[in-house]
């Protein structure tokens, strides 16, 4: 491409994407990088995102092959000159032999593609949140590659933007009310399948402390693979032998892969082929120790998981529920409590009616007519024992359930 046509294909790209300043969201991406390809006649450009949750995985918001979009779609990015462009934060250019460099991007084999530049897209820390990639089948001259790293600057900040709002518009997507599939009311069921959709893994649980055994925990809610599973509901569960006895030494437990070989006797970890965990403990305001939450993958977690939006809003959410429950325990249970001391005292008045009546019967030379009457009244007072007996059976806490 000769310096005039580069110039007018540059100029011509500028012009025709600043007419994007309306447009938003996926619309504006999808636009944007149809005009790039068709502006700069390269045969392939996308607009991808990392995933939340793993570490070489992007997923495909944008995109122009050969003229047309390949819908949304994730690919590992491995051996990829975008993998690269992510894990430095700078911009990679290639004007030709771009096969030679990465020899295991298999797309990039089967094109024929020659040459590439990709830019990072970072957030408001500098950190990579995804790129913009354009690949030709063609080599490309340094000009050209030019005119292309001045337009694509021009929208930079506005599309690293765009990714960063669709990001929050997930999050308040996820902390919704959520599409509930069992139907269940119990907030911590729902805030589980939400993280499991949202974060997409495995596995996550919340559970709490048991207080009459310390050696376990009570699992509240556990969803795997986008179901809550019913029956996990109050199932005690040995620290020993699950990554899980790790948080009681640290509040936060980090296991990027090598799940198995740490924890080669946990049946669900062997089972269901998981190799990640990333554990949170759970506390009150004061510091007491309410209990935790998991997450578990069968693909490797990126490092920076814990620090990522979802999962710190998520944490928040999950606390915050557990705290009211404890909360709302401890009220009911003084309730109780107080219910109890009246009924205590209740049944001791009744006791001391049934004794002094037994008293007056063995005093007194009552006809049949009183007496009869007082050994129904007697019967009536021993049958309200027995009634409240019942009742003060069925108030009083039981163990260390909560809710």
């Amino acid at each position: 491409m000769q310096m005039n046509e580069q110039y007018e294909h540059g100029q011509g790209a500028s012009d025709e994407l600043m007419v994007l300043s309306c447009s938003t969201g996926l619309e504006f991406l999808q636009r944007f990088v149809e005009i790039l390809a068709d502006c700069f006649e390269a045969d392939l450009v996308t607009i991808g995102e990392l995933k939340v949750m793993e570490r070489e995985c992007i997923r495909v918001l944008a995109s122009s092959f050969d003229s047309k979009s390949l819908g949304e779609m994730e690919y590992e990015a491995g051996g990829t000159p975008c993998q690269d462009v992510v894990k430095s934060a700078r911009q990679q250019t290639f004007l030709r032999g771009i096969q030679k460099d990465y020899p295991l991007d298999e797309m990039f084999v089967q094109e024929n593609i020659q040459s590439y530049i990709g830019f990072p897209l970072t957030n408001k820390e500098g950190a990579a949140i995804g790129l913009i990639q354009a690949a030709w089948r063609r080599e490309i001259d340094q000009e050209e590659a030019d005119h292309l790293t001045e337009t694509v600057g021009l929208f930079l900040l506005r599309l690293s933007a765009e990714l960063e709002t669709l990001h929050a518009m997930r999050i308040l997507s996820a902390l919704a009310l959520g599409h509930n599939q069992q139907g269940s009311n119990d907030p911590i069921a729902l805030l589980c399948e939400q993280m499991q959709a949202a974060l997409k893994v495995r596995w996550v649980i919340v559970s709490e402390t048991y207080d009459k055994d310390p050696s376990c925990y009570r699992l509240l809610s556990k969803c795997q693979d986008g179901i809550i599973e019913q029956g996990a509901m109050g199932e005690l569960r040995p620290y020993e032998g699950s990554p899980c006895n790790l948080l009681k030494n640290s509040d936060q437990v980090f296991i990027p892969d090598g799940l198995p070989e740490r924890f080669p006797d946990h049946p669900g970890i062997r089972s269901q082929k998981l190799v990640s965990y990333l554990g949170q403990n759970i506390r009150a305001e004061d510091g007491t120790l309410l209990g935790h939450f998991a997450i578990l993958h069968d693909g490797a977690l990126q490092p920076r998981t814990s620090e990522a939006d979802l999962f710190k809003l998520f944490a928040a959410r999950v606390a915050s529920e557990l705290r009211q429950m404890r909360k709302k325990s401890a009220q009911s249970h003084g309730f109780d409590q107080r219910g109890l001391t009246q009924a205590d005292k209740l049944a001791e008045r009744l006791a001391h009616m049934d004794a002094r009546i037994s008293e007056l019967n063995a005093e007194q030379d009552f006809d049949g007519v009183t007496r009869n009457a007082l050994e129904h009244l007697s019967n009536d007072i021993t049958a309200s024992e027995t009634l409240l007996k019942g009742i003060k059976n069925s108030v009083r806490p039981k163990g260390s359930k909560h809710y």
